[in-house]
């Protein structure tokens, strides 16, 4: 079976520059054609089952990715973004340094991040994000089994969990595009990249 996971396209918080994660925010006209123009690509793949995050940016991408082709779209609550911002979320970075400066000079939360280990004032654990991103994946790959291609519409930090502890890639995601996509071939419990588009890996995981 082939996967493509994709990357959702630009959202709200990144032209207002404000912390993501779970803050819920719509994509932008910007992000909304950015996918339309990959659109026209991935109407020839044979995709026959869309899984998606519940989160708008995620979601709305998937919505314009399937106009066409109009196959199943599955809502999986477990492949939304990690909780990394806590008490940040959804606040302006440049507001949210003046209103939580002194959270934000305490020393265990000045190196915060997925691959840190550790999220800030209020996130999630990424031990548990990690747990629930493998067990979806695993009921995604059950519940589409007899399926031929297959398409995950997810989020930066989904992607470095799937590439860290499903893929084994012993290096950091260091960038991740507007709509980036890999594309895997899963066959008995085995996965292999076959190719990548706008990710570029970076130094080592400690």
């Amino acid at each position: 079976m082939k996967i493509y996971l994709i990357r959702h396209s630009e959202s709200i918080d990144d032209i207002e520059n404000c912390y993501g994660g779970i803050a819920d925010f719509n994509l932008t006209e910007n992000g909304k054609d950015k996918v339309k123009e990959y659109k026209k690509e991935i109407d020839s793949y044979g995709i026959e089952r869309i899984y998606t995050s519940p989160y708008k940016r995620a979601y709305q991408t998937a919505q314009i990715l399937n106009k066409d082709i109009k196959v199943e779209l599955k809502v999986i609550e477990d492949i939304r973004e990690l909780n990394s911002y806590g008490i940040l979320s959804g606040i302006n970075k440049e507001l949210a340094k003046n209103i939580f400066s002194y959270v934000f000079q305490k020393e265990e939360y000045k190196n915060t991040g997925y691959y840190f280990g550790k999220t800030f004032l209020g996130g999630e654990d990424i031990e548990e994000f990690d747990k629930r991103v493998k067990q979806a994946i695993s009921s995604i790959i059950k519940d589409s089994e007899g399926l031929n291609t297959i398409a995950i519409v997810t989020h930066g930090n989904v992607h470095k969990s799937i590439f860290k502890n499903i893929l084994n890639v012993d290096r950091e995601i260091e960038e991740i595009d507007d709509v980036a996509t890999t594309l895997l071939e899963y066959d008995n419990g085995k996965f292999n990249i076959i190719e990548t588009r706008g990710i570029k890996l970076g130094k080592n995981i400690r």
